[in-house]
């Protein structure tokens, strides 16, 4: 006669795991994701300018149809009077005046990594430009596209707490 427990037992663990698997798929989709601008200096004292600045990214739950990613950078620590200098769909730029420890910094930065592992995406989307006592921080999503072949567009630009905040997304 064949035993049908161990099936039966397997099937079972199975099933009672599937919605704690399901969980950790949602909540690994929700976690908030640290991403690295190395700063390249044209400065011969590199103290005038920070050696990298940190923006925070998190995607939001999922959406029938859509996506999209919240993002944030505390720009102040470098900058005040921040303000958005320019905007379309695809692109922002805020602009803010370097505090006095930065404002001789003379530079550019880009992505170079996420969560500590380098950065490999298609596009540097996030970037920085240190001139003249002014720091210009641009997210720039032109050449992204989703799944469809739409472009990445702006969802939503703005200041919070004097900092930049935004939304980008597309659909799936």
């Amino acid at each position: 006669m064949i035993s049908f427990r161990p099936l039966i037992l397997i099937i079972g663990t199975s099933i009672g795991l599937l919605p704690l698997l399901s969980n950790w798929c949602v909540q690994a989709q929700n976690q908030s994701q640290k991403i690295e601008l190395k700063v390249y200096s044209e400065n011969e004292q590199k103290q005038s300018c920070p050696d990298k600045v940190i923006v925070t990214e998190k995607p939001r739950p999922y959406q029938e149809g859509s996506f999209a990613t919240d993002g944030s950078i505390n720009l102040s620590a470098y900058a005040s009077n921040i303000s958005v200098q320019g905007s379309n769909s695809f692109s922002v730029t805020w602009v803010g005046t370097l505090k006095p420890k930065y404002a001789r910094c003379f530079a550019s930065a880009g992505m170079t990594k996420v969560d500590g592992q380098d950065y490999s995406g298609k596009i540097n989307y996030l970037r920085m430009h240190f001139v003249k006592g002014k720091v210009y921080f641009i997210l720039d999503l032109a050449g992204g596209y989703d799944a469809n072949d739409y472009p990445l567009v702006v969802l939503k630009n703005s200041l919070k707490n004097g900092n930049p905040n935004w939304t980008w997304g597309g659909t799936d």
